[in-house]
Protein backbone atom coordinates (compact mmCIF):
# COMPACT_ATOMS: atom_id res chain seq x y z
CA UNK A 1 0.00 0.00 0.00
CA UNK A 2 1.51 3.44 -0.62
CA UNK A 3 1.44 5.99 1.60
CA UNK A 4 0.70 9.47 0.36
CA UNK A 5 2.44 12.64 1.52
CA UNK A 6 -0.57 13.99 4.10
CA UNK A 7 -0.58 10.24 5.69
CA UNK A 8 3.54 10.63 5.73
CA UNK A 9 2.84 13.99 7.36
CA UNK A 10 0.32 12.37 10.38
CA UNK A 11 2.53 9.78 11.08
CA UNK A 12 5.47 12.43 11.60
CA UNK A 13 2.96 13.90 13.90
CA UNK A 14 2.66 10.96 15.70
CA UNK A 15 5.98 10.28 16.43
CA UNK A 16 6.80 14.17 16.98
CA UNK A 17 4.39 14.04 20.01
CA UNK A 18 7.37 11.86 21.58
CA UNK A 19 9.42 14.46 22.39
CA UNK A 20 6.94 17.18 23.06
CA UNK A 21 6.37 15.18 26.06
CA UNK A 22 10.31 13.98 27.05
CA UNK A 23 10.63 17.86 26.99
CA UNK A 24 7.66 18.81 29.30
CA UNK A 25 8.17 15.90 31.67
CA UNK A 26 12.11 17.01 31.93
CA UNK A 27 11.13 20.56 32.49
CA UNK A 28 9.00 19.31 35.26
CA UNK A 29 10.88 16.86 36.96
CA UNK A 30 14.83 17.40 35.72
CA UNK A 31 17.08 18.98 38.34
CA UNK A 32 17.86 21.78 36.15
CA UNK A 33 18.18 25.53 36.26
CA UNK A 34 15.43 27.97 35.67
CA UNK A 35 16.57 29.34 32.23
CA UNK A 36 17.20 25.69 31.19
CA UNK A 37 13.35 24.90 32.86
CA UNK A 38 12.03 27.59 30.42
CA UNK A 39 13.82 26.91 27.58
CA UNK A 40 12.58 23.33 27.66
CA UNK A 41 8.85 24.37 28.09
CA UNK A 42 9.01 26.32 25.36
CA UNK A 43 10.25 23.65 23.19
CA UNK A 44 7.58 21.49 24.31
CA UNK A 45 5.12 24.01 23.61
CA UNK A 46 6.70 24.62 20.54
CA UNK A 47 6.59 21.70 19.16
CA UNK A 48 3.22 20.95 20.18
CA UNK A 49 2.36 23.73 18.08
CA UNK A 50 3.64 22.25 15.58
CA UNK A 51 1.64 18.97 15.99
CA UNK A 52 -0.87 21.15 15.92
CA UNK A 53 -0.51 22.91 12.60
CA UNK A 54 0.43 19.72 10.86
CA UNK A 55 -3.63 18.89 11.50
CA UNK A 56 -4.70 21.68 9.28
CA UNK A 57 -1.78 21.08 6.64
CA UNK A 58 -1.83 16.98 6.26
CA UNK A 59 -5.81 17.25 5.59
CA UNK A 60 -5.29 20.18 2.93
CA UNK A 61 -2.81 18.35 1.31
CA UNK A 62 -4.96 15.11 1.01
CA UNK A 63 -8.21 17.73 -0.11
CA UNK A 64 -5.37 19.45 -3.01
CA UNK A 65 -4.39 16.34 -4.42
CA UNK A 66 -6.84 14.40 -4.16
CA UNK A 67 -5.37 11.39 -1.94
CA UNK A 68 -7.69 11.07 0.85
CA UNK A 69 -6.75 7.19 2.00
CA UNK A 70 -8.78 4.80 4.72
CA UNK A 71 -5.04 4.71 6.80
CA UNK A 72 -5.22 8.44 6.57
CA UNK A 73 -8.49 8.63 8.25
CA UNK A 74 -7.97 6.38 10.78
CA UNK A 75 -4.55 7.60 11.50
CA UNK A 76 -5.68 11.51 11.73
CA UNK A 77 -8.35 11.68 14.06
CA UNK A 78 -6.30 9.00 16.79
CA UNK A 79 -3.46 11.53 16.40
CA UNK A 80 -5.32 14.45 17.27
CA UNK A 81 -6.63 12.53 20.41
CA UNK A 82 -3.64 11.39 21.65
CA UNK A 83 -2.13 14.64 21.36
CA UNK A 84 -4.34 16.65 22.79
CA UNK A 85 -5.51 14.40 26.01
CA UNK A 86 -1.72 13.47 26.61
CA UNK A 87 -1.19 16.93 27.06
CA UNK A 88 -4.02 17.94 29.25
CA UNK A 89 -3.00 15.02 31.58
CA UNK A 90 0.07 16.30 31.81
CA UNK A 91 -0.99 19.70 32.54
CA UNK A 92 -3.40 18.97 35.29
CA UNK A 93 -0.49 16.35 36.87
CA UNK A 94 2.00 19.49 36.69
CA UNK A 95 0.63 23.27 36.69
CA UNK A 96 0.17 24.32 39.70
CA UNK A 97 0.27 27.53 37.62
CA UNK A 98 -3.46 26.64 36.83
CA UNK A 99 -4.60 27.86 40.22
CA UNK A 100 -3.64 31.61 39.33
CA UNK A 101 -2.22 32.69 42.23
CA UNK A 102 -4.77 30.49 44.80
CA UNK A 103 -7.60 32.57 42.86
CA UNK A 104 -8.90 29.68 41.28
CA UNK A 105 -7.65 26.39 43.04
CA UNK A 106 -9.83 24.04 42.04
CA UNK A 107 -8.97 24.99 38.41
CA UNK A 108 -7.25 21.92 37.65
CA UNK A 109 -9.92 20.04 38.57
CA UNK A 110 -12.43 21.56 35.95
CA UNK A 111 -10.02 21.32 33.24
CA UNK A 112 -9.66 17.10 34.28
CA UNK A 113 -12.92 16.91 33.92
CA UNK A 114 -14.10 18.97 30.72
CA UNK A 115 -11.11 16.52 29.32
CA UNK A 116 -12.52 13.73 30.48
CA UNK A 117 -16.40 15.32 28.43
CA UNK A 118 -14.40 16.00 25.19
CA UNK A 119 -12.57 12.75 25.43
CA UNK A 120 -15.89 11.12 25.83
CA UNK A 121 -16.91 13.34 22.81
CA UNK A 122 -14.00 12.50 20.53
CA UNK A 123 -15.49 8.43 20.92
CA UNK A 124 -18.92 9.46 20.06
CA UNK A 125 -17.90 11.68 17.06
CA UNK A 126 -15.50 8.69 15.99
CA UNK A 127 -18.20 6.06 16.32
CA UNK A 128 -20.51 8.15 14.29
CA UNK A 129 -17.75 8.40 11.36
CA UNK A 130 -17.03 4.38 11.61
CA UNK A 131 -20.58 3.89 11.42
CA UNK A 132 -20.93 6.11 8.59
CA UNK A 133 -17.88 4.72 6.68
CA UNK A 134 -18.97 1.50 6.69
CA UNK A 135 -22.05 2.06 4.96
CA UNK A 136 -20.42 4.51 2.48
CA UNK A 137 -21.25 7.56 3.77
CA UNK A 138 -18.74 10.74 4.91
CA UNK A 139 -20.24 13.15 7.50
CA UNK A 140 -18.23 16.64 7.10
CA UNK A 141 -17.66 19.05 9.97
CA UNK A 142 -19.04 21.91 10.52
CA UNK A 143 -17.60 25.41 11.64
CA UNK A 144 -18.25 24.78 15.09
CA UNK A 145 -15.95 21.80 15.19
CA UNK A 146 -13.13 23.55 13.26
CA UNK A 147 -13.31 26.58 16.33
CA UNK A 148 -13.26 24.01 18.83
CA UNK A 149 -10.13 22.61 17.20
CA UNK A 150 -8.50 26.33 17.21
CA UNK A 151 -9.36 26.77 20.37
CA UNK A 152 -8.72 23.88 22.12
CA UNK A 153 -5.08 23.75 20.45
CA UNK A 154 -4.27 27.44 21.45
CA UNK A 155 -5.71 27.03 24.88
CA UNK A 156 -3.61 23.70 25.37
CA UNK A 157 -0.35 25.57 23.95
CA UNK A 158 -0.98 28.42 26.59
CA UNK A 159 -1.65 26.44 29.55
CA UNK A 160 1.92 24.98 28.88
CA UNK A 161 3.31 28.08 29.53
CA UNK A 162 0.88 28.53 32.39
CA UNK A 163 3.87 28.01 35.37
CA UNK A 164 5.98 31.54 33.36
CA UNK A 165 3.72 33.63 33.87
CA UNK A 166 0.25 33.80 36.05
CA UNK A 167 -1.63 35.93 32.87
CA UNK A 168 -0.42 32.67 30.49
CA UNK A 169 -3.06 30.66 33.37
CA UNK A 170 -5.97 32.52 32.94
CA UNK A 171 -5.50 33.45 29.27
CA UNK A 172 -5.23 29.43 28.22
CA UNK A 173 -7.92 28.54 30.67
CA UNK A 174 -10.06 30.65 28.92
CA UNK A 175 -9.43 29.76 25.72
CA UNK A 176 -9.45 26.15 26.66
CA UNK A 177 -13.32 26.64 28.57
CA UNK A 178 -14.12 28.63 25.17
CA UNK A 179 -12.90 25.47 23.33
CA UNK A 180 -14.93 22.98 25.67
CA UNK A 181 -18.18 24.78 25.22
CA UNK A 182 -17.46 24.71 21.36
CA UNK A 183 -16.21 20.73 22.21
CA UNK A 184 -19.85 19.51 23.81
CA UNK A 185 -22.05 21.97 21.15
CA UNK A 186 -20.06 20.87 18.07
CA UNK A 187 -20.73 16.95 19.86
CA UNK A 188 -24.19 17.68 20.26
CA UNK A 189 -24.70 19.37 17.07
CA UNK A 190 -22.87 16.61 14.80
CA UNK A 191 -25.21 13.96 16.63
CA UNK A 192 -28.56 15.73 15.73
CA UNK A 193 -27.57 16.62 12.33
CA UNK A 194 -26.29 13.03 11.31
CA UNK A 195 -28.54 10.92 13.87
CA UNK A 196 -30.08 9.27 10.36
CA UNK A 197 -26.70 7.24 10.35
CA UNK A 198 -28.25 5.23 13.29
CA UNK A 199 -31.22 4.77 11.48
CA UNK A 200 -29.74 3.52 8.53
CA UNK A 201 -30.11 -0.28 8.82
CA UNK A 202 -33.52 -0.04 9.58
CA UNK A 203 -34.40 2.11 6.32
CA UNK A 204 -32.49 -0.18 4.33
CA UNK A 205 -34.27 -3.33 5.62
CA UNK A 206 -37.74 -1.29 4.87
CA UNK A 207 -36.96 -0.35 1.71
CA UNK A 208 -35.60 -4.07 0.98
CA UNK A 209 -39.33 -5.73 2.52
CA UNK A 210 -41.04 -2.88 -0.11
CA UNK A 211 -39.09 -4.53 -2.96
CA UNK A 212 -39.65 -7.91 -2.33
CA UNK A 213 -43.32 -7.07 -1.55
CA UNK A 214 -43.73 -5.73 -5.27
CA UNK A 215 -41.94 -8.11 -6.56
CA UNK A 216 -43.58 -10.69 -5.45
CA UNK A 217 -47.14 -8.70 -6.37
Amino acid sequence: MKITLATKITIARIFLIVPTIAMFIAAELANVSQGAHIALIVIAAVLFAICCATDFIDGHIARKTNTVSMLGKFLDPLADKVVIVVMLFLIVLFRDGLSMGGVYPHNALVIALLSGIILSRELMIGVFRSIAASRGLVLAADIYGKIKTVCLDVGVTVLMLAGLHPALGWIGTIVFYIGSFFAVYSGLNYVLKNKHVLKQDGDTEKISESEETNQAK
